[in-house]
């Protein structure tokens, strides 16, 4: 099966941080104050329900995707960055071990720029879905409502 599976919740994002983080920044303490914001800002946030919540819009099929909360952490952090540009925010990650351990992917294995635009989809499929459900339900509360208006009118 290749849905998206995250066992370890926001517990397995901060181990896989630290641990990466590490890696590349052995003194962690000479990085600039403003970095330690960001860093701090991405730590404390748990975007770990975003993969059971979008767990329906991937395929078992396929390869294994990325987990949607690393996604969804990664495009925030660009945001936070005032990087609009898929693409540059790519190139990005591909050359900043910070931004891809930050946005919970191991530097040299980040997602492209059609990864994310793929995810993008997913989000307004979800989010269409969601909506038609709630509307679809709506109208049928209402159609039901309007039935048995009309059935009491009748009877009386």
């Amino acid at each position: 099966m290749m849905l998206p599976c995250n066992l370890g919740g926001h517990a397995a994002y901060q181990d896989t941080f630290v641990s990466d983080f590490l890696t590349f920044y052995p003194d962690p303490f000479a990085l600039p104050k403003g970095t330690w914001d960001y860093i701090v800002q991405f730590w404390y946030l748990d975007l770990s329900q975003t993969d059971s919540i979008m767990q329906e819009c991937y395929s078992v099929f396929g390869p294994e995707p990325r987990l949607p909360s690393c996604m969804l952490r990664s495009y925030l952090l660009a945001l936070k960055l005032k990087v609009t540009s898929i693409t540059v925010w790519c190139r990005m990650l591909r050359e900043t071990p910070l931004y891809a351990t930050l946005s919970g992917f191991h530097f040299g294995d980040t997602p492209g720029i059609g990864t994310f635009y793929d995810f993008f989809s997913r989000i307004i499929e979800r989010t269409i879905r969601c909506n038609f459900r709630i509307l679809k339900k709506s109208l049928q509360n209402t159609v039901f409502s309007g039935l048995l208006f009309l059935l009491y009118c009748a009877t009386h």
